[in-house]
């Protein structure tokens, strides 16, 4: 009797191990997927500190056999788990579906110094007129980086450049007079659109809503921006971040035949 009564005793303890293990192998493959799958989206250590606490956590309640805690963290674990892979499949089948074989976002690029010659000439006789009738005007030329986060936040439209255009959309009191144009190659691709101002506090207290903005773009991105002042006519550049002020004709075109590029 009391040899069986020790048998029972062995082979409970040793169900009780193997139970252990299937826990602590539980907690550790949830650890695993939801670490891996919310470091993978949010790509901050934090997110594998909570993780870490949560294998800590599960790790405690199965030594010390709280029920009610494993029951409760395994509920967790496997909630969060399972909506991680919920949501990579999704994010796996949108790319499929969205996927492009075509690498460059440009859809329009110079290719030759015939054309980059033909813009700089439009562009050129399009700031003086602007500039005669101290029309204000931002036109942004994309040179490395695309901007289509601008582009998607403007009116559409895809469509050379031409003098005659330029003019229509920066005329006084128009529904697009405000905003700024951005070129890429020979197309105008959206107009209308606004940049973040920049917030430098070295920046002359004179300059306006339409420098800060066309200063902004050059800090978040290469391009090459022309403005007109609305106030005085006179034409300037951002890039990098730096504005050179009251260039003329002929500087304007050296300005645009050094930062204009032929893909």
């Amino acid at each position: 009797m009391l040899k069986t009564l020790i048998n029972i005793g062995m082979l409970n303890d040793q169900t009780n191990y193997v139970m252990l293990a299937v826990e602590l192998v539980l907690f550790i493959l949830i650890f695993a997927v939801v670490a891996f799958f919310i470091y993978k989206k949010t790509k901050r250590r934090k997110t594998l500190v909570i993780s870490a606490v949560y294998l800590l956590a599960g790790i405690v309640a199965c030594i010390l056999q709280l029920e009610l805690v494993k029951f409760g963290l395994l509920f967790l674990g496997v909630l969060v788990s399972t909506n991680c892979l919920v949501v990579t499949n999704n994010d796996l089948k949108y790319s499929s579906r969205n996927y492009s074989p075509v690498v460059k976002t440009p859809k329009s690029t110079l290719t030759d110094e015939d054309a980059k010659e033909k813009l700089i000439d439009t562009l050129v006789a399009a700031t003086a007129y602007l500039s005669s009738r101290k029309i204000g005007a931002i036109i942004t030329i994309e040179k490395t980086q695309n901007l289509n986060t601008y582009i998607e936040k403007g009116v559409k439209l895809d469509a050379e450049v031409t003098v005659e255009l330029l003019k229509t959309i920066f005329f006084p009191n128009t529904a697009l007079h405000d905003g700024a144009v951005i070129i890429r190659g020979n197309r105008i691709m959206c107009a209308g659109t606004f940049y973040t101002p920049s917030d430098k506090p070295d920046i002359n207290s004179e300059l306006g809503s339409r420098h800060r903005a066309a200063i902004g773009i050059s800090e978040d991105s290469d391009a090459f921006t022309v403005i007109v002042s609305e106030e005085s006519g006179r034409v300037s550049t951002t890039l990098g971040g730096t504005i050179t002020q009251g260039l003329s004709e002929e500087a304007l075109r050296l300005s645009l035949t050094n930062h204009i590029i032929i893909q």
